[in-house]
């Protein structure tokens, strides 16, 4: 029997895209994102820093290689069911937390939607390719 292992390219490939989707989904919900954050026009000083962008590499990084491994375990046999358990991992593990640790910080529920809702979306596209992109030693 075949050992299904860790595909670097294509946790290479989810890291790529998990930079890009949420760069479009913050542009298409800047207006809301901003607004349920009170802040203005103004460039954020944060905006002008590498530091975030590559706080989101490395994170971005660790949570493919470790979704892919996780799927060497289960193991994960296709995109669709991959696609099924980063659904879960994302709304279980990311968003939900993200709405409680908002509400607590009595932030909108919109805002928690919109900072949750983009890692459901990587962690599901990630999922994806993780289980149609297998590997076997």
């Amino acid at each position: 029997m075949r050992k299904q292992s860790v595909n670097l390219w294509a946790v290479l490939v989810c890291v790529v895209i998990g930079q890009i989707i949420p760069a479009l989904w913050y542009y298409i919900f800047s207006e809301e994102w901003t607004a349920l954050n009170g802040l203005g026009k103004q460039p954020m000083p944060s905006a002008m820093s590498p530091v975030p962008y590559l706080s989101s590499i490395v994170s971005t990084s660790f949570m493919a290689y470790t979704m892919a491994w996780v799927f060497t375990k289960i193991p994960i046999k296709s995109g669709y069911i991959g696609f099924l358990i980063g659904l879960l991992f994302g709304t279980v593990f990311v968003l939900f937390e993200t709405v409680v640790k908002d509400m607590f910080s009595m932030r909108p529920l919109e805002l928690s939607l919109i900072d949750g809702g983009v890692s459901v979306v990587v962690y599901s596209i990630t999922g994806f390719i993780l289980g149609v992109w297998r590997k076997y030693e």
